[in-house]
């Protein structure tokens, strides 16, 4: 079995013995173990939002942010946990308030941090550096195909989040 295998098959495990939290710990300890980028990933050399394991109960995402990436806040509307292996991420948090958002709070992330957010977390996520970050994101259910929401970042209206716009923008 590939180190990636092996490290999916452990994500998959932790998810049927424990949902969130037990996907989390394991990302902890896959990240601590690695102490950088995991070893199936050879150069990181630009953006890349690639899909390492998909199906109705996970989706398992290598994303590599390009300096100074920032999205729309947005909701992933299921559960993700966040690791990181190289770099930072820094979060703006956001609450629905009337029929917009508001911030309430930041959060940021480096290498060997992750983060779990629930279902109707609301965020924005900012690459501040000048150069690659890569992380680990684990959704449950399929991302790609889960109707998601964004937020326009100057009039908060709402709108539906298209994945693929957001996914070629981090294409370099």
């Amino acid at each position: 079995m590939s180190a990636q295998e092996d490290f999916v098959e452990q994500i998959k495990i932790a998810h049927a013995d424990g949902g969130c939290d037990r996907v989390r710990d394991t990302l902890a300890k896959f990240l601590a173990d690695w102490g950088g980028p995991p070893p199936w990933i050879s150069q990181m050399e630009g953006g890349e939002f690639s899909v390492i394991h998909r199906d109705d109960a996970l989706t398992i995402m290598n994303i590599i942010w390009p300096p100074g990436i920032i999205t729309e806040p947005h909701n992933h509307n299921c559960w993700a946990v966040i690791g990181i292996y190289q770099g930072r991420e820094d979060n703006l948090l956001w609450a629905r308030h009337g029929d917009g958002i508001k911030p309430i709070g930041a959060l940021t992330l480096t290498a060997g941090d992750t983060h779990a957010m629930a279902c109707d977390d609301i965020h924005t996520a900012f690459n501040p550096s000048q150069s690659l970050t890569g992380a680990i994101h684990i959704y449950e259910g399929d991302f790609l195909t889960t109707p998601k929401r964004e937020w326009d970042p100057v009039t908060h209206e709402e709108r539906p989040r298209i994945m693929a716009d957001a996914m070629e923008r981090f294409e370099t």
